[in-house]
């Protein structure tokens, strides 16, 4: 390896390192009683080494949430290439998913719930975080939409769908992640269970 390799390599693992850092300080702390100086003290550099790579606590902020959607897009992307025949199945994988990415980070989940606001515009669901706004869910869209025109859906109103399944959602993960003295089953096992009490209210009686 020649040393601008090697130093490449340490510049992003170092960067990486700081990210770890900020989310873990901005979901114990939260980000209004966090400054820069607390997130070098835990990774045992000087301020001066974060502003290296972030000019602020909002930029930190901004790449946080870039690294999550780019990851939880990913694995969407990979559900959808791999995806069944029948519609409402890669549906439910997409929700199940989802489920499973934020309780493997707990400390993004948390972070987010208390920082996020969410808006609707023109049939997109965007989340802001800051003055930096993602566009988030729109692969549930998707499913949702190919979904209704399978008839595999009851309700034929996307957006009612949506909401329905994302509040169910919500509340399972901020209970499952909040409360963690409670006995479940692994999260693989749990939220397909869960997911399909959740179903049985919207899914179409084929047999009528």
């Amino acid at each position: 390896m020649s040393i601008r390799e090697r130093k490449s390599r340490e510049r992003a693992h170092l960067k990486q390192k700081i990210l770890s850092a900020a989310l873990q300080v901005f979901a114990e702390q939260g980000y209004a009683r966090v400054s820069m100086r607390k997130i070098a003290a835990l990774i045992d550099y000087s301020p001066t080494t974060i502003y290296r790579f972030f000019q602020n606590k909002e930029d930190l902020l901004r790449a946080i949430a870039a690294e999550t959607y780019r990851d939880l897009a990913a694995r969407f992307e990979k559900i959808k290439a791999d995806g069944g025949d029948r519609p409402l199945d890669l549906l439910k994988s997409l929700v199940k998913e989802y489920i499973i990415f934020c309780v493997e980070r707990p400390e993004m989940f948390r972070m987010f719930s208390d920082l996020v606001s969410f808006e609707m515009e023109n049939g997109i669901m965007y989340e802001r975080l800051g003055g930096t706004r993602f566009k988030v869910f729109q692969s549930w869209f998707h499913g949702i939409r190919l979904a209704i025109e399978s008839g595999d859906l009851e309700l034929k109103d996307e957006r009612r769908i949506f909401l329905y399944l994302w509040d169910a959602v919500q509340g399972y993960l901020d209970h499952r992640i909040r409360q963690t003295r409670v006995p479940r089953k692994p999260v693989t096992y749990d939220s397909a269970e869960y997911l399909k009490l959740v179903f049985r209210g919207i899914e179409a009686n084929k047999t009528k």
